[in-house]
This record gives C-alpha cells, sequence and structure tokens, in this order.
C-alpha cells in the first residue's frame, strides 16, 4: 500500500473518531448504545413526575435531605437537567412505559407450584391467577380473573378442576369476607374459549366491597391430579366520584397544546386525573399530562397541557388522540388544606384517623379523542422554566462542587 493511501486512510479514522468524540454525548442523551434493558429504565424515571434521586419536584425546603447519597452528584445533577426540561405535569411517553400506555393491567408472573407447602423445590408445574384488569370499577361492569397452570418442561396447560374459591377485603390489619367469583372453562359469562384449561372467573363487586380484594383458589391440576393453591389481588372501587363527559375542546397554549375535558363531580374532594397523548394516525406515544386540584360537585372543567417541547420532538404532526383517561378521587384521612391552618391545622392532622381506602377510582373513558390537524411549528422547543427548578439546579451544582 502506498504511503498516500496509508495517511488517506489514517485521515478518515481521525475524522471518524473527532466525529464520534463530538456526538458522543448526543448519542448517549438520545440512547443510540442503551441496551433494551436500560432504555427500559431511562423511559421509567424520565416518565415520572418527581425528580431522579429522590425529593420532590415543587418541595425545595429538603431537597439536599432527600437525595439518595448512594448516586454521585455529578450524575443526580446531570439526570436532573435532562429531566426537568419537561414539566412534572406533563412528561415523556414511550413503547417502554406499559404501566402508563395500558394502566389498569398489572401483568403477574406464573407462579412455580410445590407438592408441600414445606418444599423448596418446584413439581414441575405453575400457575396464575390474572385479573384482567387491577381493579373493578362501579358495581355495573364486571372484573375478570383467568386461571392457568402448565407444565414448566413444555408449556402444555395442564388440566385443571376447581375445589373451592375463597374472597375476601383486606383493611387496616382486618380480613372482611366477600362473596365468591364463579369460575367456568365453558366459554361463557367472560371465558373467551370452552375446554381450554383456562378457567375464567366473573366478579360484580357490592358498595361493601371497597378496597384491597384477595382471591384463593384451591385446585386439582396436571395428570397426577396434585393439589394446591394460588393467591391474587385487585383493588374494588365500587362507588363512582364522577364520570367524564364526552366534552373536549383542544385549542394551543403558550407552545403546548391545551385539551380541556368535562368531567360530572358526583363526589366533591381532591382529585388525580391522568391522559396520554398519542399520535391519531398510528397510536405512537407522545406525552402524558396530569391534573391535580379540588373539583366541586356537578358539572366541571379540567386542563390537561401537554408540553410543547414534547410534541415537537415526536416528530409528528397533529391530528393527535387523547386516551387512556383515568384518575381517583383523593380520600386520605388528612386534608392537604390542614398544613397550612396553623395550630387548628395540627390537632386536626394528630387527630385523622383511616377509616377508608385511600382513593375512588374514576371509570376510564373507553373512546378517544381526535384534535384538530396542527403544524408541529404551533409548539416550542423551549426547555421548562422554573424558579424551583433553578433553585435545585443550583443546589446540585453547589453539591457537585
Amino acid at each position: 500500500m502506498s504511503q498516500k493511501k496509508i495517511f488517506i486512510y489514517l485521515g478518515v479514522a481521525i475524522a471518524a473518531a473527532l466525529v464520534f468524540y463530538l456526538l458522543r454525548d448526543e448519542a448517549e442523551e438520545n440512547g443510540w448504545f442503551l441496551s433494551e434493558e436500560e432504555k427500559k429504565a431511562k423511559a421509567e424515571w424520565m416518565a415520572k413526575g418527581s425528580p431522579p434521586g429522590g425529593g420532590s419536584a415543587a418541595d425545595n425546603s429538603n431537597f439536599l435531605e432527600s437525595l439518595d447519597e448512594s448516586i454521585p452528584p455529578e450524575k443526580i445533577l446531570k439526570d436532573y437537567l435532562e429531566w426537568s426540561e419537561y414539566p412534572p405535569n406533563s412528561r415523556p411517553l414511550t413503547k417502554y412505559n406499559e404501566d402508563l400506555t395500558n394502566p389498569y393491567f398489572i401483568q403477574i408472573s406464573p407462579i412455580p407450584m410445590v407438592d408441600k407447602p414445606e418444599d423448596k423445590k418446584p413439581n414441575g408445574y405453575s400457575c396464575k391467577l390474572q385479573p384482567l384488569q387491577w381493579a373493578a370499577i362501579g358495581v355495573k361492569d364486571p372484573l375478570h380473573i383467568t386461571l392457568e397452570c402448565f407444565n414448566t418442561s413444555n408449556f402444555e396447560k395442564a388440566p385443571l378442576s376447581i375445589r373451592n374459591v375463597k374472597l375476601w377485603k383486606e383493611f387496616d390489619g382486618n380480613k372482611f369476607v366477600a362473596l365468591p367469583p364463579d369460575g367456568n372453562d365453558k366459554g361463557i359469562d367472560g371465558d373467551a374459549h370452552a375446554k381450554d384449561n383456562v378457567f375464567t372467573f366473573e366478579w360484580r363487586p357490592t358498595y361493601k366491597d371497597w378496597g384491597d380484594m384477595f382471591l384463593e383458589v384451591e385446585i386439582e391440576y396436571g395428570k397426577e391430579k396434585k393439589q394446591g393453591k394460588v393467591l391474587s389481588s385487585f383493588f374494588s372501587s365500587p362507588y363512582l366520584p364522577a364520570e367524564w363527559s364526552g366534552y373536549f375542546l383542544d385549542v394551543p397554549k403558550d407552545g403546548s397544546l391545551s385539551i380541556k375535558t368535562g368531567v360530572n363531580v358526583f363526589k366533591a374532594g381532591n382529585y388525580h386525573l391522568e391522559a396520554n397523548l398519542v399520535n391519531a394516525g398510528n397510536g405512537d406515544p407522545i406525552a402524558w399530562a396530569s391534573f391535580d386540584g379540588k373539583l366541586s360537585a356537578g358539572r366541571q372543567e379540567v386542563e390537561f397541557l401537554f408540553f410543547g417541547k414534547l410534541i415537537r420532538e415526536s416528530g409528528y404532526e397533529g391530528p393527535y388522540a387523547l386516551t387512556q383517561l383515568r384518575g381517583h378521587r383523593v380520600n386520605l384521612a388528612v386534608d392537604p388544606d390542614w398544613f397550612g391552618q396553623g395550630e387548628e391545622g395540627m390537632r386536626r392532622i394528630l387527630a385523622a384517623k383511616t377509616t377508608e381506602p385511600d382513593k375512588e377510582l374514576v371509570a376510564p373513558y373507553k373512546e378517544n379523542y381526535t384534535t384538530k390537524e396542527y403544524n408541529l411549528n404551533t409548539f416550542s422547543l423551549k426547555a421548562y422554566e422554573s424558579p424551583e427548578k433553578d433553585q435545585k439546579v443550583k443546589q446540585l451544582q453547589d453539591l457537585a462542587r
């Protein structure tokens, strides 16, 4: 090889290395070199409404004291600067945020079965008692729970029969027996396919069934007719404190997208409500937003403000779709207003006692709302700014020195 070619190749290699070095930070920031597990972990903390490293998004009074001391201050600062590009009530949404894109389903792992409670070695079978929604909401629509067992060597479904079913509520350390659900493998009452060794239980709550519910099923499974128990839990919220009215209005607002939503409030109180924004064409997730505030009884309007930078970075022109409307009425024993009421507020706080579950769920809105068409230039690329953010950044910079 000639000396000239060697210098050419060397020059190309140096140029490539220089470009790689200059783009390294951008590549790391965009997750180009991250594994799927690392991408998922990053997506989870970026989607949260509270900053990484510990602490509250709004409270600066004890911010430094609440940080995780095992994490270097330089990393906390770097992560916080990235996290705080968006406001706490409007966060990024990706395919990795399954708890937000499919908020009413929690996947349960199969449980390895044993022949005797004291056995440590599994017997070759696993079973799963899976609620198809993590909560029963209202008394009208039933909750379905599937039960199946399979051979762990070939993953074939095992023959299965039900011996006994128990259901109870647990609250404040006490158990309250409830009416257990019926189960079948006949292709009826929510069972998808008859005689496929997947049993389906259908259950509707009564107004007494408010709180954490536990379902225990005694079964006989496998060709050897082994016997065992499986346990699962879900939340029951029979009272409906509010419902979505079906009214929507979308308008640009200060470089972001405001979507106002109608709510019929049956029970006044503090509410936490959430919604997702996705591409109307292909359903790709863009952002999620939350509302926290007091709502009076009657017809009300809440606003979900989707931050402009999130929409611009998605690359999608409108229309967009508002999906997965969800939330609950906060039912804490302590009213947040009491903290600002001096001695009288403190007296109320000290005397408060929990007598009910901490939330009443609002049933999800089952349809999507499609916005008007929007040009991407409608939305701002400007990062989120606030006095609280500036103070936290200064505190972290001082800590990292």
